[in-house]
């Protein structure tokens, strides 16, 4: 009996639970040598349409997809992303961040505008709290001949006592870090720490983040001192007495506010000025360009609001146009463009 060549007996097959060569396939008369075929084609599907006895499982994956390869590991290849798609990935990022920045923007902001908002109440109690122990006196706002001393009992020089927050220190429990917010408060740290004594003094009286309206409430011996002069020619123009004020629900007693400080711009003054005295003082419109005086160093940091402690105790977030109406800033004011004119006979 001959046996079958090898390379018949490797494509051997199952028809019908009999096991048939590939030479019993060939039809007579045909040559031998045009069946055997090559490797690729003979495992092809197209090969086993044309013979029914070679099924899909006898081909391998290589035969079945000729144009995928596999890598040496024996593990299936996988293309991973092209450029296009990771094209859209990064724009759908940026997209997403556009979106986020400005949420996150606006969350920091109103942040800080809550931590100012803090610092007000605080600060509008303390003020309260020296006039309830000063016989109904208001707070200076920036007067010449009033003492102060510092947490460790000097008395502090002039002109720092001159300014209020050393006068109002006893009264926010001998810590500046309630009228210092935000950024303010980290550079007040840093001259807590330096070596000289007078500076230690002298930079907490400078800058806290919100200022005093001295020239209406408390006397500013700049601008305009409060004495017996100057009311003769101008009436009581100036608050001295809580007991004068005549809208304590509207008139601020202190602001928002930014100055220069140590040859830069900082978010606080000791002092505002109103935008009107006898004629208007300020800039016709907000520019965060202009200079701190430009604006009579009133700071609407928060989108084009400040944030105010008015003297009947509660804070508010005044626009630019209240911040503009001198109703809020003058006791004796009767409209928004209101000036201080001479009293008849002067």
């Amino acid at each position: 009996m001959t046996l079958p060549s090898p390379s018949a007996r490797a494509v051997q097959v199952r028809k019908g639970g009999l096991r048939k060569s590939r030479a019993d396939l060939i039809p007579p008369g045909e040559c031998r040598a045009t069946v055997e075929l090559a490797p690729t084609l003979r495992h092809s599907p197209r090969v086993a349409r044309r013979d029914p006895g070679m099924h899909m499982a006898d081909l391998s994956p290589r035969s079945r997809h000729p144009t995928r390869r596999l890598p040496r590991n024996g593990s299936r290849f996988d293309p991973g992303f092209t450029l296009i798609e990771l094209l859209v990935v990064m724009a759908i990022v940026a997209i997403l961040a556009s979106l986020l920045l400005p949420a996150l923007g606006n969350a920091k902001r109103q942040a800080r505008k809550a931590n100012e908002i803090s610092s007000a109440r605080q600060l509008i109690l303390a003020w309260q709290l020296y006039a309830d122990d000063h016989a109904d006196k208001v707070l200076p706002g920036f007067r010449h001949g009033y003492p102060a001393r510092d947490f460790d009992g000097n008395e502090v020089p002039s002109p720092i006592n001159a300014r209020y927050p050393w006068r109002i220190a006893p009264y926010l429990g001998s810590n500046f870090d309630v009228i210092y917010a935000n950024e303010n408060r980290a550079l007040l740290d840093q001259f807590r720490r330096v070596n000289d004594p007078l500076l230690r003094v002298y930079a907490p009286s400078v800058f806290p983040s919100l200022g005093i309206n001295s020239v209406f409430v408390g006397g500013d011996d700049l601008e305009l001192p409060p004495d017996e002069r100057a009311t003769s020619i101008y009436g009581d123009f100036c608050v001295l007495h809580t007991s004068q004020i005549t809208r304590p629900s509207e008139l601020m007693a202190f602001v928002s506010a930014r100055g220069p400080f140590e040859n830069r711009i900082v978010n606080g003054s000791h002092v505002v000025k109103p935008p009107y005295l006898d004629t208007r003082r300020w800039a016709t419109r907000w520019d965060p360009a202009d200079g701190p005086d430009a604006w009579g160093f009133v700071h609407p940091r928060y989108t084009g609001r400040a944030v105010a402690a008015i003297t009947d105790g509660h804070v508010e977030s005044p626009g630019l146009r209240e911040l503009q109406d001198m109703r809020k800033w003058a006791n004796p004011a009767d409209r928004p463009d209101w000036v201080l004119r001479r009293q008849p006979g002067n």
